[in-house]
């Protein structure tokens, strides 16, 4: 699992980093709204900690904009602010759980547990992109109402791209998806699966597109827009 800490301190994001890693998470650290906006488009985040005074902006400016792009992201609110109204607000806005500063590393970790367990809300059980419907739970599309026929590798990489649908996937996260494992290879045979998707995407009738994100990665989208 992968953590996004927001933090602009950076005594307090390091220490955030070690015990998220040391608990055998993966860790990014960003230190403004813009920052935190910008890393959530680009990968998946299973927790967020979230400072709440950050140096362009108020942290739960963030919740806001991004709780329905990202329905099963854990947020844990992190802040000096201890008024009541504030706290209210975190959680009205989407936040999960709020931690005030100074905190216990240990009661910060057993917070990130808890609400891991948490049950998350349904995703919907299929995405739809141009004429292709994808059902994201067995990995199979439709071009309407036809089976969208397609390699293994390539119907993987798919439910990859159209899980964020709209948004760029990193290299590595469809990397490490398709093939679980990252090289100068892989990377070659990425770019093949992609232009053989595009192409089976286009003879299928799909009217969806696999763009380029220059410097991050791919995205799908409708071939109209």
């Amino acid at each position: 699992m992968r953590v996004l800490i927001v933090e602009d301190q950076a005594e307090i994001a390091a220490l955030l980093a070690e015990k998220v890693l040391h608990a055998g998470f993966s860790a990014d650290i960003v230190g403004a709204v813009a920052e935190a906006r910008a890393a959530i488009e680009a990968r998946d985040y299973s927790v967020m900690l979230l400072d709440r005074r950050l140096p362009d902006g108020d942290g739960v400016s963030i919740i806001r904009s991004v709780r329905e792009a990202r329905p099963n992201m854990r947020v844990l609110m992190l802040t000096a602010m201890r008024g009541i109204d504030e706290m209210i607000d975190g959680l009205d806005a989407g936040a999960d759980d709020y931690l005030t500063k100074p905190f216990d590393p240990e009661e910060l970790m057993a917070r990130i547990r808890a609400v891991l367990r948490r049950p998350g809300p349904q995703t919907a059980p299929s995405v739809r992109v141009g004429g292709l419907s994808f059902e994201l739970d067995e990995q199979r599309g439709f071009v309407n109402g036809r089976l969208f026929l397609a390699p293994k590798l390539e119907l993987i990489l798919l439910g990859a791209l159209m899980r964020r649908a709209g948004l760029a996937v990193t290299r590595a996260d469809l990397l490490e998806e398709i093939y679980g494992v990252q090289g100068a290879d892989q990377a070659d045979a990425l770019k093949m699966l992609i232009h053989r998707l595009r192409q089976r995407l286009k003879n299928q009738g799909a009217k969806a597109d696999i763009h380029a994100a220059r410097g991050i990665g791919y995205l799908i989208r409708s071939a109209d827009e």
